[in-house]
């Protein structure tokens, strides 16, 4: 039997475009410990996941992304990350949700949790620089959007706003803060280039 150690173990690369394989181009040099710790579990549950014998949940996959740097769709799916803006709001420090928690508190949406970090002042005094949101992924519609707090792409920008909808199908797009104006989309233009990319449901920031 040979001395081998632990983090010398070669995970099952059988299939070239399968999780197990991307796992391991994420993990570059890494050890199978060091690896694990970031990711925020063990090192016994990242070699299920390196030999196909388990398959991540989604927060894993966002910790996985988070620890490697990469993108949560070609890490999931072997997508191509098409939307550069998008890897802006990836937080990527290790930050682990407890995954009882936010079943019960998302049971609709804990599939579909997206989180990212504010970027901008213009959500004061409810948001801050730096504070962190999920995101519920599963509001896209915007046909469909009630009065609340989404993170939405217009034009080539990733905004946080609070959006209204006016009855002269419209939607206002409206910022807390005072010092930054207020506008209108028009819904019945669809080249206004926005799309909705999910209803934020949670804040968490430092005191």
């Amino acid at each position: 039997m040979s001395d081998v150690s632990p983090d010398e173990m070669q995970p099952n690369l059988d299939e070239p475009d399968g999780f197990p394989s991307r796992l391991k181009q994420a993990m570059g040099t890494k050890s199978i410990r060091g690896f694990a710790r970031e990711c925020g579990f063990s090192d016994t549950v990242l070699r299920q996941y390196l030999s196909g014998q388990s398959e991540p949940t989604r927060p894993v996959l966002l910790a996985i992304a988070r620890a490697a740097d990469v993108s949560l769709e070609w890490l999931a799916a072997g997508q191509a990350a098409t939307d550069v803006l998008a890897k802006k709001y990836i937080y990527k420090e290790t930050f682990a949700f407890e995954a009882g928690w936010l079943q019960s508190e998302f049971p609709n949406s804990f599939e579909n949790l997206l989180l990212t970090q504010v970027k901008d002042e213009s959500m004061e005094p409810m948001l801050h620089i730096g504070d962190l949101v999920l995101v519920d992924t599963n509001v896209r519609d915007l046909d469909a959007i009630a009065h609340g707090v989404y993170l939405l792409k217009l034009g080539d920008r990733l905004l946080i706003k609070r959006l209204q909808y006016w009855v002269d199908n419209s939607l206002q797009v409206l910022s807390d803060n005072p010092s930054y104006e207020n506008f209108s989309i028009e819904l019945s233009d669809r080249l206004n280039s926005l799309s909705i990319m999910g209803k934020v449901v949670w804040v968490g920031h430092k005191f």
